[in-house]
């Protein structure tokens, strides 16, 4: 049974007198642009007479981005130890750099054995309505629960588990005058359920290929349906050959694990007359060996995350059933396994795909794009207006970007409009990369429609161009998250662990919030 992520850790708001908190760690955030280190640092310093204030100094703290130091309060306050965070510039402060504050102090809170825990909110600035105060407390609450986050189902020696079981996102009454408590509660609870659905996708990722194969993953998407109330449906070889998908097929032939096509389908309660009908479809090659175009034994050894697109669409439907946006949603997974023994595609085999398209594969490596064409192709059998597909694709593109920041491909203005917004929103970082036409022509095969590979130059634009070609026709917008880099981070900082990161998960899950308030 693989491991499933549950909430451990209880949340809730406090609005009484952060020098009585009732916490074994208090964590303030400080702006490094505030001489005075603002109120909140300058009431829990009064509490200690002035000692942390003198020990910032010693330890010449000044609030940079992620700067920390943990204080001993010796009973001068309350709590047991505060934790001061630097926020960095005021300007500069935003959603993402209150999440990596909320984020540090679930884990300084497992280091320091703490089990109950607090965080101070920062405002942006003197709030008039909201003033942004949800978008915060949403972010802290995410950022707690992602912070806590630890895989350990395998270590059976030493680990330190945490003992962190209630956190308290805390506040200044003032800061939320006007504002419903049932406002303040909802909020969490959206953070909570989008960082637990990114949690579950971190899951998957850093679980070993032996034990993640095809049919697990489609087993653990039944499981994300049957608990969150999605339809499931779930293609076999059979039903896949019946489909037409001679992509997919041909990616799994080297493997003795059957591949799967994975369905899952979120309705909301009510209307979805002209509301859009959105698709995410995601590449779940849970281990890629390269196939008979076999990789060196280095770019094998992390080949299990293969599969974090598909990990990605699912931790995504998974908080979409959670936080119940108004239109449909289609999350499609293509799960397989590229290994090479007897029976695998050879490099020169011509394929055919279920859009009916003719590819010649002159590299079995660059077996993602063809899984997701037939998946693609499957997604506009539903009518989408909007088609997402998030892939481990290319190499290309980390060599692009480095390993935090995703590309991402769009040729429609009002999509690319939406995706900038939900950027913004998730935090997570992407970055622009061109669908240019005169690449396609490294694409052109002497014998079928198309080839699956094209020169060394411009991988990550050619593979996105490839799958262009199966959303070619079709009505919807189309955009294709090239997510190589950032699905695994070498070290833990802020919010986001060693290992796995559930990236691009909270980017769907926005993506959808924004398309679920417009009509087409």
């Amino acid at each position: 049974m693989l491991r499933w992520y549950r909430r451990i850790v209880k949340l809730s708001l406090y609005t009484d007198d952060l020098r009585e908190a009732p916490v074994d760690l208090l964590a303030v955030g400080v702006f490094s642009d505030e001489p005075d280190r603002g109120l909140a640092f300058s009431h829990v310093n009064g509490g200690t007479e002035g000692a942390l204030e003198q020990a910032c100094r010693d330890e010449d703290f000044r609030g940079r981005p992620g700067q920390t130091l943990v204080f001993n309060t010796h009973g001068g306050l309350r709590a047991r130890r505060v934790l001061v965070y630097g926020l960095g510039d005021r300007e500069r402060y935003d959603a993402d750099v209150a999440r990596r504050l909320a984020g540090t102090t679930a884990r300084v809170a497992r280091h320091c054995s703490a089990a109950t825990a607090a965080v101070v909110l920062a405002v942006r600035d003197a709030p008039t309505g909201d003033g942004g105060v949800l978008e915060l407390v949403e972010a802290l609450a995410e950022g707690i629960v992602l912070g806590g986050y630890q895989f350990s189902s395998y270590l059976t020696r030493e680990s330190r588990p945490s003992r962190l079981s209630e956190v308290r996102i805390a506040f200044a009454a003032d800061d939320v005058q006007g504002i419903k408590g049932a406002a303040l509660r909802a909020a969490v609870a959206r953070g909570e359920a989008i960082a637990a659905a990114i949690n579950m996708a971190r899951d998957l990722v850093n679980e070993p290929a032996n034990t993640l194969t095809p049919i697990a993953l489609a087993d653990a998407a039944k499981r994300v349906a049957k608990s969150a109330g999605l339809d499931y449906r779930v293609l076999g070889p059979k039903d896949m050959e019946r489909q037409g998908m001679g992509l997919l097929l041909g990616v799994a032939k080297g493997s003795e694990e059957e591949p799967r096509l994975v369905h899952l389908t979120y309705t909301p309660d009510g209307k979805t007359k002209n509301a859009p009908v959105i698709a995410l479809v995601g590449k779940g090659l849970t281990f890629d060996s390269g196939g008979l175009s076999i990789k060196d034994s280095e770019g094998m050894m992390t080949m299990k995350v293969d599969m974090a697109g598909a990990a990605a669409v699912l931790g995504a439907m998974q908080a979409i059933a959670a936080t119940k946006p108004a239109c449909v949603v289609h999350g499609i997974i293509a799960a397989a396994e590229n290994m090479p023994d007897g029976r695998a595609i050879r490099p020169g085999d011509v394929l055919r795909s279920k859009k009916g398209l003719t590819v010649e594969v002159l590299n079995t490596d660059a077996e993602g794009r063809l899984a997701l064409a037939d998946a693609i192709a499957y997604a506009i059998d539903h009518t989408p207006t909007d088609i997402i597909d998030v892939a481990t694709l290319t190499g290309a593109c980390m060599v692009a970007l480095g390993k935090s920041t995703a590309g991402y491909f769009v040729g429609d203005d009002a999509m690319l409009k939406d995706l900038e917004k939900t950027f913004i929103r998730s935090g997570e970082k992407f970055w622009r990369l061109p669908l240019d036409p005169d690449l396609r022509e490294m694409l052109k095969s002497d014998i079928a429609d198309i080839k699956n590979i094209g020169e060394r130059w411009g991988g990550a634009i050619t593979g996105a161009l490839f799958l262009k070609d199966f959303v070619d026709g079709s009505v919807a917008r189309w955009a294709h998250f090239d997510i190589a880099g950032p699905v695994t981070s070498p070290k833990d900082t802020g919010y986001t662990p060693k290992g796995a990161t559930g990236f691009a998960v909270k980017s769907l899950v926005e993506y959808v919030s924004i398309r679920a308030t417009q009509t087409v």
